[in-house]
């Protein structure tokens, strides 16, 4: 199981609220900068690679906090998270939704569906929606227990 640090649970909390205050019609909207999200989370520069370029320690940051998310059953919200310049995420974003075990033929459109899908997700502010995802999870792995049990039971 992940758990948070204090940081990744910085981050968690601003891209949560976004998510969940995001308009579905407009998913765009909810996505802020690097630096934006440095500046709301370290405010004070006490950690300069969460607050300022290269955002060095961000990027791993996020990528916890979208595994942690992944691993419950949720979208990623570091779709939420986009580069000042390209207004998209950066080449990690893609590259760590193939190490989670998505399938991601353009990296954009990925992006893109992802983006949709957290925020639908988190502005329908469905608790059972969120519960659903975590017991989704739950079966899916029981099921890789259960096939893995039978083949262990099936005689060479």
């Amino acid at each position: 199981m992940i758990t948070l640090t204090p940081d990744e649970k910085a981050i968690h909390r601003v891209l949560l609220a976004r998510a969940r205050a995001a308009d579905p019609a407009k998913p765009l909207e909810a996505c802020l900068t690097y630096k934006a999200l440095g500046l709301v989370t370290d405010p004070e520069g006490r950690s300069t690679g969460m607050s300022r370029p290269p955002f060095r320690a961000m990027f791993p940051a996020l990528g916890h906090v979208s595994a942690y998310e992944v691993e419950h059953g949720r979208p990623m919200l570091s779709a939420l998270v986009v580069s000042e310049n390209s207004h998209a995420p950066g080449p990690g974003f893609a590259g760590l939704a193939r190490r989670l075990r998505y399938r991601v033929d353009d990296d954009a459109a990925f992006w893109q569906e992802e983006l949709e899908r957290t925020v639908r997700f988190w502005s329908a502010q469905d608790p059972v929606l969120v519960l659903d995802a975590v017991v989704d999870r739950l079966l899916c792995e029981l099921q890789v227990v259960r096939d893995s049990l039978r083949r262990l039971g099936q005689p060479s």
